[in-house]
């Protein structure tokens, strides 16, 4: 509810109620700024590890692509026979228990135990080792002494002062609109823009939604002029069910119903709308939604009343709905990540600068 009327706040225009509360999100952001001044002045000397560590991180509250991208470098690794970690604080999880697991044996855990980026994760990257805790600096401290890793990625660790890490990479979103690149909850900033100065890889993701990458690329070379920067474009290949895979083609002559708790969900909805012969709705959830048995019965509801051919959801979201029955098809879109200059040029620097070589096997 309070998620729903900070976003109908922020997103409103002209004059209007919405407009006089943001006033006090401007106030409540002067807070924020302070807060977070004090977070990081009073972390203390990082903790140093003696594996190597990379941090996926953002500048804003909600989605910028920062988990595709942890899968992304992980999964290359992996294949370079290269032993991964993967730290988390396991975020919109109910239950906050800390634990250090294989990727195979976190899918059997509960979701509401690992969460939902951990567990979708896990699914995609089996072979890796996890550690969740509240305390990314403890979960890495772990995972790092089970001398069973050759590297650690932290999921969301830009502002993890707490924990030192070998690179920085950030991710930023192209497709979001500047009138929301202000304070939170004034807008979306977790941090002013100038922070990515701290970065050494800037992946600005979501290229093909940005008005003008060229512009976009220079201002923020700008701001940032040492930085390695690289675009980066998410395009959806396959609709996966629970009995069958399917080309996103399917959904050109199928009306569809779209629902999803994601940080970014109008980009979600342009991409559905896009591959679809009709969204006849697209229902924006809470980030990390929750999906009790009210929630589904509702969803169920509203796809009966519509009559939509198809359920599209996330792959976020899909790790939490059990086995509920939606009487319809349902499906989550698989995403591939597609970089410019280059997948080799990316982890091959990544792979240098951590000292990473193929282990022999």
């Amino acid at each position: 509810m309070l998620e729903e009327i900070w976003k109908k706040i922020i997103r409103s225009e002209g004059v209007s109620f919405w407009r006089l509360a943001a006033f006090f999100l401007w106030l409540m952001s002067l807070a924020h700024r302070f807060l977070f001044f004090l977070k990081k002045i009073g972390s203390g000397a990082p903790l140093k590890l003696d594996v190597p560590v990379l941090s996926v991180g953002n500048i804003v509250v909600g989605g910028s692509g920062k988990t595709p991208m942890v899968a992304f470098i992980a999964r290359y690794l992996l294949n370079e026979e290269i032993r991964v970690g993967i730290v988390s604080s396991g975020y919109g999880r109910p239950e906050r228990i800390s634990f250090v697991e294989p990727g195979y044996r976190v899918q059997k855990m509960n979701v509401n135990q690992t969460g939902d980026e951990v567990m979708l994760l896990a699914n995609d990257l089996p072979e890796a080792v996890f550690a969740v805790d509240e305390s990314k600096a403890l979960a890495a401290k772990k995972l790092a002494g089970m001398k069973e890793v050759d590297v650690i990625i932290v999921d969301d660790g830009f502002q993890h002062f707490a924990l030192a890490r070998d690179i920085n990479l950030v991710t930023y979103d192209a497709g979001v609109k500047d009138k929301f690149l202000k304070p939170f909850p004034y807008g979306i900033l977790r941090e002013p823009i100038r922070a990515i100065r701290r970065a050494d890889i800037v992946v600005v993701t979501r290229s093909k939604f940005a008005r003008d990458l060229n512009l976009l690329m220079k201002r923020l070379q700008k701001v940032h002029p040492g930085g390695d920067f690289y675009n980066a474009k998410f395009t959806a290949t396959d609709l996966v069910g629970r009995e069958q895979t399917l080309s996103v083609k399917y959904l050109e002559d199928k009306s569809v119903f779209l629902f999803a708790g994601v940080g970014n969900f109008q980009a979600l909805r342009k991409q559905v709308f896009a591959l679809s012969g009709d969204l006849d709705y697209a229902w924006e959830l809470s980030d990390h939604q929750q999906y009790d048995q009210t929630v589904l019965e509702e969803i169920k509801t509203l796809v009966e009343e519509l009559d939509s051919d198809v359920i599209v959801t996330t792959s976020k979201d899909w790790v939490k709905l059990g086995n509920f029955d939606f009487d319809r098809e349902i499906y989550y879109l698989t995403l591939s990540v597609d970089l410019d200059p280059g997948e080799e040029k990316l982890m091959e620097g990544i792979m240098s600068k951590l000292n990473l070589k193929r282990r022999e096997t």
